[in-house]
């Protein structure tokens, strides 16, 4: 049989009022919302519904002895998240106990890890209005961008800071994140340029450009993490298309309504475009500071109404199943969602599955989408 998953959401400031409670046929909740969990991590607030009634999903896999070693998230932002990034395995363990050691309070303000996890994940657009930052561009694209805001009335000290460090991203973060020289009246300069330009004044690179740095300044005003727009890949994501972000890369959502996968973590470096607890210390040791020549995107496998999601650096995989899909048989336990219209999961009896629905449902079960509509998202470890 499948088992019900319910979970509550999270309302933190930088959620879209009402967009996940849409997305689940929900009422709105009149606040924020910001993320959904469902999966084995004790912070996830979320429940199994079993025969014999609720219980914590993280016990109740325990328990069970039932393996689903992942996070499944809905995402909406309509404000840029932190400047960010998550530890290795090796790392997380590390801060994890020393942490611990230390007699930090898992809930405290001053506490970066959670967790003893790893978190790679892979973001799935789910509307066509994704933006995002990840990674660090080569040195071509920084001192492009220079030339391209200056030539736009940008002021000339945001090349004299940072034209000579535009091929060490390393050197550059140093810069933003102590602070360093006259960074304070740069920023002020680039605000008050940022104020009075119009984006459509411009060629379509720049403004794209310009628009983005207008909406992290808003949104952040006076943090220096509006520099990391400078250095890193810009994201735009269609419906479908996906980003992954593997341990140690830097990344930032600014807009989005996604499908979120993880290994089970919370845990979060920050150094940038936050109130929250920034550690920029941790953030300068464990960061990839590689220049690369995109964001790691990653295109489904498509087939006959079935797309998988699989070809990146984590041991989970992916399925959108659409209306016209053969039945699909789940060979591990998989959190499924209905993003529309209604399937069915058969066993020795059969579940039907509304929008809005997630349940976990086990090997030997098969998941069918039923109506014109209907699309299915699974999650599970391991690939096919």
């Amino acid at each position: 049989m499948a088992f019900p998953l319910h979970a509550q959401l999270k309302h933190y400031d930088w959620g879209v009022p009402g967009a996940l409670s849409h997305a689940l046929g929900r009422e709105p909740s009149g606040f924020p919302e910001a993320e959904i969990w469902w999966g084995n991590h004790l912070l996830a607030e979320c429940e199994i519904s079993t025969p014999t009634g609720f219980e914590d999903l993280p016990s109740w896999l325990e328990k069970t002895e039932t393996a689903f070693p992942l996070l499944v998230k809905l995402l909406a932002a309509e404000r840029p998240l932190s400047i960010q990034i998550h530890p290795s395995q090796h790392d997380a363990e590390l801060g994890f106990d020393r942490e611990e050691a230390a007699g930090i309070p898992l809930e405290s303000r001053e506490r970066t890890y959670k967790d003893r996890s790893a978190k790679p994940e892979l973001i799935i657009a789910l509307s066509d209005d994704f933006v995002g930052l990840a990674g660090f561009a080569d040195e071509a694209t920084v001192n492009g961008r220079i030339a391209r805001w200056l030539s736009a009335g940008a002021p000339q000290r945001l090349a004299e800071l940072f034209g000579p460090v535009a091929r060490d991203p390393r050197e550059a973060s140093r810069v933003i994140t102590e602070e360093i020289s006259d960074q304070s009246k740069v920023m002020l300069e680039l605000e008050q340029w940022l104020a009075s330009i119009t984006p459509s004044h411009l060629d379509s690179a720049t403004a794209a450009e310009v628009q983005l740095l207008q909406q992290v300044s808003s949104a952040h005003p006076g943090d220096s993490g509006i520099f990391f727009v400078l250095l890193m890949h810009h994201v735009y994501l269609t419906r479908g298309e996906a980003l992954f972000v593997p341990s140690g890369e830097i990344h930032a959502y600014v807009e989005a309504l996604g499908l979120e996968v993880m290994l089970p973590s919370d845990n979060v470096i920050r150094a940038g475009l936050t109130s929250k607890h920034k550690d920029a210390q941790a953030f300068m040791e464990l960061s990839d500071f590689t220049q690369t020549s995109g964001p790691r995107l990653v295109s489904p496998i498509k087939g006959m109404h079935l797309d998988t999601y699989q070809d990146f650096a984590a041991d989970f995989s992916v399925h959108r199943l659409s209306y016209g899909a053969q039945k699909f048989s789940l060979v591990s336990p998989s959190v499924c969602f209905v993003e529309s219209g209604v399937a069915v999961v058969r066993n020795s009896e059969e579940t039907p599955l509304h929008r809005g629905d997630v349940v976990l449902a086990l090997p030997g079960e098969t998941l069918l989408p039923q109506s014109e509509d209907a699309v299915v998202w699974v999650v599970h470890a391991g690939s096919d």
